[in-house]
């Protein structure tokens, strides 16, 4: 089926690929559908949205972004557009929209500061995030699935468009993965996502974000929206961060030598 709605995460923010041969009401309900998939990936991020492949009107703009407010946690804190005036227009909205009282970021703070102590005492509870210690899942998990694992993971089956996997350690997918995999969700940037099959919506590893590289070049210097990731020729590949940036590599033996997340485990 041909994808007329693509969105792909990217360091800071998202790109909102749209179709421009087909009528944008056509598009909207798979917008809605496509951020809905996604929500728990995104969680309450702030992002700047880059909307692509086609020139949107200050209608449609505005009822894309009601329907992500809709579908997801998420704050736009930007719009990028093909439109420039538009753009500047939009951004002021946005800016006002997300201005809040002096109360509520109090009690922001105090939900973060709970929240994050929340996540310390589960870190402290685990018994070890490492390679030696892992889930297997057995079957496919389809659009609009999730499996979360505290540890690695590992995937006998594909992880399909709309499906999400997290991991505290590593992820291994014995298929093809075109969801959207996040590992080290804990904080371990060492942990590493493998496919034998690898074309992910979107891959997360720690704190970093990138996407696959058919996404049509963007310049997003202003933004910090830079990472991408890059297939190599075939075989099984694996996602690992390198110099700050995810990267895709081989998994062959050089790699298995000299993998810090899992020589560390040893």
């Amino acid at each position: 089926m041909e994808q007329h709605v693509t969105i792909k995460g990217v360091k800071s923010g998202i790109v909102l690929k749209l179709d421009k041969d087909i009528s944008f009401d056509e598009l909207l309900p798979q917008i809605a559908e496509k951020f809905e998939s996604a929500a728990s990936f995104f969680g309450t991020s702030k992002i700047v949205l880059k909307i692509d492949g086609r020139d949107v009107s200050e209608e449609e703009t505005e009822k894309i972004l009601d329907s992500i407010k809709e579908k997801t946690k998420i704050r736009i804190n930007a719009v990028i557009t093909e439109n420039k005036k538009l753009q500047d227009k939009l951004n002021e909205a946005v800016g006002k929209e997300n201005e809040i009282s002096d109360a509520e970021k109090d009690k922001k703070i105090d939900e973060l500061t709970a929240e994050n102590a929340r996540l310390k005492e589960k870190i402290a509870g685990l018994t070890g995030v490492d390679g030696r210690y892992a889930e297997i899942h057995i079957g496919s998990l389809r659009s609009g699935m999730s499996y979360e694992a505290e540890q690695s993971l590992i995937i006998l089956g594909d992880v399909k468009n709309g499906a999400t996997v997290t991991a505290g350690g590593s992820i291994f997918v014995l298929g093809t993965l075109t969801g959207i995999a996040g590992a080290g969700v804990y904080g371990d940037k060492t942990a590493f996502v493998m496919a034998l099959n690898m074309d992910p919506l979107q891959i997360r590893i720690a704190d970093s974000l990138a996407i696959s590289e058919d996404q049509d070049p963007v310049d997003f210097s202003k933004t910090g929206l830079t990472n991408s990731v890059r297939h190599v020729d075939n075989g099984p590949e694996v996602a690992e961060i390198t110099d700050g940036h995810i990267i895709l590599k081989p998994y062959d033996r050089e790699f298995l030598e000299n993998c810090a997340f899992l020589n560390d485990k040893n």
